[in-house]
């Protein structure tokens, strides 16, 4: 490489410099932090000596929901990747025929409307597992007010009923159905919510499992609801090594118990068998995560995971939570806190989730601190001066050398026997 090629080399990133620093060219800047949107991440409670099951959904309640506060993330219960629904054809076209009944509501036959969604209704009620409570109630929707383009008024009104004692606070869409029925749907809303009102226990076989009901959760079981509206309500049961279970129960006025015994889960022994707990919790600590927290987010499909220790000594439990990135394989945060009590463990757990998500860049990286010491005291040869005293040594040794030659070549004649030599520097 000659010369000029490496000076234009090096002028030209200069240059761009110069031009960035006086704002002529802006420069691009990524934040990785906005770069990042709806991290999955995946909660794990590892219980160990005498914890209960009760003490370790407590924990896991309360990681979940302090995860969910954090923005950015995308929280993914394992229960329900363990427990996929099974599907049907004729379940996957009734979703997708939701759409095409909605728009016959408005402007085509209701008396076929309300057929097919009779049909619709009671396909859905026996997959309750794999259809979300917002198509379950859009199915009942278009069933209800079709009944009132027919002039059932009685039918649809009751139809609506069965939808608002599980969703009280449903708002009418009027832009999906008939803007003219809204009156009526307001109408039947005000006196259900303002009936009686009263209580469901559930209890599960066996206990400590989280217990939904109407999509909110009561904590692990027994759990028990007040403020119940009398009628049919929706209860979904999630526990780690168990098959999810999600059932319509009727609550009675006096009030209603339920006992439901969970099925074991083949799926879970990947991740919650005594061999694969112990195995994770053995890798708990270290800096970059081992192969089997690595192994435990594939099979979540999540990018980082909350891997926590439930442990009681010495009258106190404990959760010492470790926050790991898959993707990067960083352990990106610690924390502990103690555990007491239901509810207020609940609390404490969501506050330390919260907690160890604070300042992690959710991309996975971590911030490398360099370690500092004493200030290292330079060489002679590292100094600008050294080179420079070397540099003026050679050229006085160099003009020296041409002063001396050009003086001996004009002196007398070489002796015999001796040799002259001449040069100029």
């Amino acid at each position: 490489m000659t010369s000029t090629h490496l000076t234009r080399c090096v002028r030209a990133p200069l240059f761009f410099a110069v031009l960035v620093a006086l704002g002529v060219i802006a420069p691009v800047a990524v934040d990785a932090q906005d770069a990042v949107s709806a991290v999955a991440s995946s909660a794990l409670v590892i219980p160990e000596g005498n914890v209960t099951e009760g003490e370790a959904s407590i924990a896991s309640i309360g990681l979940r929901r302090g995860i969910t506060e954090v923005q950015g993330v995308r929280f993914i219960h394992p229960v329900d990747v363990l427990s996929p629904p099974e599907t049907t054809e004729d379940l996957q076209f009734g979703l997708e025929e939701l759409e095409s009944r909605a728009n016959q509501l408005r402007d085509g036959d209701a008396a076929d409307v309300a057929e097919s969604t009779d049909a619709l209704v009671d396909l859905f009620e026996q997959h309750l597992d794999a259809v979300r409570r917002e198509q379950l109630v859009d199915a009942y929707m278009i069933n209800a007010l079709a009944r009132c383009r027919m002039g059932q008024q009685r039918e649809c009104e009751s139809r609506l009923a069965r939808i608002f004692v599980f969703r009280e606070g449903h708002a009418y869409d009027a832009e999906r159905y008939p803007a003219d029925l809204q009156a009526t749907f307001d109408r039947v809303q005000a006196r259900v919510t303002g009936g009686a009102r009263t209580s469901l226990e559930v209890i599960t076989e066996p206990a400590g499992a989280e217990v939904y009901i109407d999509g909110r959760s009561y904590g692990p079981s027994p759990a028990r609801a007040d403020d119940l509206l009398v009628g049919d309500h929706y209860v979904t049961i999630k526990m780690l090594d168990r098959m999810r279970l999600v059932q319509r129960v009727n609550v009675a006025r006096s009030g209603s118990t339920e006992r439901l015994e969970l099925q074991p889960n083949p799926r879970a022994r990947l991740v919650a068998s005594p061999e694969a707990l112990s195995a994770i919790s053995a890798e708990l600590g270290e800096t970059r995560a081992g192969a089997n927290i690595r192994s435990l987010g594939s099979t979540l499909g999540t990018a980082q995971v909350v891997i926590a220790r439930l442990v009681r000594a010495e009258g106190a439990t404990t959760l010492d939570a470790y926050l790991y990135d898959v993707r990067t394989r960083f352990l990106l945060a610690h924390r502990e806190a103690t555990i007491e009590g239901a509810e207020e463990g609940i609390e404490q757990a969501r506050l330390l989730a919260v907690e160890l998500y604070q300042g992690v860049d959710l991309s996975g990286t971590v911030e490398v601190v360099e370690e500092t010491g004493p200030e290292r005291r330079a060489e002679p040869w590292e100094e600008w001066w050294f080179w420079t005293s070397i540099g003026a040594a050679v050229v006085a040794v160099g003009v020296g050398v041409g002063v001396g030659v050009g003086i001996a070549s004009q002196g007398p004649a070489v002796p015999e026997g001796w040799t002259r030599i001449e040069g100029t520097l």
